[in-house]
């Protein structure tokens, strides 16, 4: 959808359904790295059976793919009922706790409509859930599709000579 129509050679590495659509998880030789294609905008498809793969094409060279994070949700604090949530998923003391690929972490948070506000400020019964540290998504390719997930801020900090720290601009 960025790039508009083009013509790809890709390595595929897996289709994942991320619970509204199938995407091909595959080194993109164009761009040089790995990324998620949608199977249903793809034209003139044709196999390369010959085509070799390079070191940098091979699936433990995807990061995202390779790296799975620990994600920590609990009942949304503003949700009427976290008694019932919490009957709902397979918690232990407060927290379900999820393993996911990087690479499919946005999807999954969206797919349930887990709030990833740093503040749990997403309002309505469909958020029954909140990621306890937003933090665990640092680094997701697509963490940005997660409902209310911001970006981490960073405050830099200045060492003055006389040993006082000040923020910088």
């Amino acid at each position: 959808m960025s790039s508009g129509k083009t013509r790809r050679e890709i390595v595929p590495l897996a289709l994942v359904d991320n619970g509204v659509r199938w995407h091909v998880r595959a080194f993109d030789r164009l761009r040089k790295h790995f990324t998620d294609f949608v199977p249903t905008r793809m034209e003139d498809v044709e196999v390369l059976e010959t085509s070799p793969i390079g070191r940098e094409e091979r699936a433990d060279q995807d990061d995202q793919w390779s790296r799975i994070i620990e994600l920590k949700l609990v009942p949304h604090p503003n949700h009427p009922r976290p008694e019932i949530v919490q009957m709902d998923y397979p918690m232990q003391d407060g927290v379900f706790t999820v393993k996911v690929r990087s690479a499919n972490a946005g999807y999954m948070l969206r797919r349930w409509n887990v709030d990833c506000s740093p503040d749990h400020h997403l309002q309505g019964l469909e958020y029954a859930l909140w990621l306890q540290d937003p933090l665990s998504l640092y680094g997701s390719s697509n963490a940005t599709i997660a409902p209310g997930y911001e970006p981490p801020r960073i405050q830099l900090v200045e060492r003055r000579t006389d040993g006082q720290a000040t923020e910088a601009p």
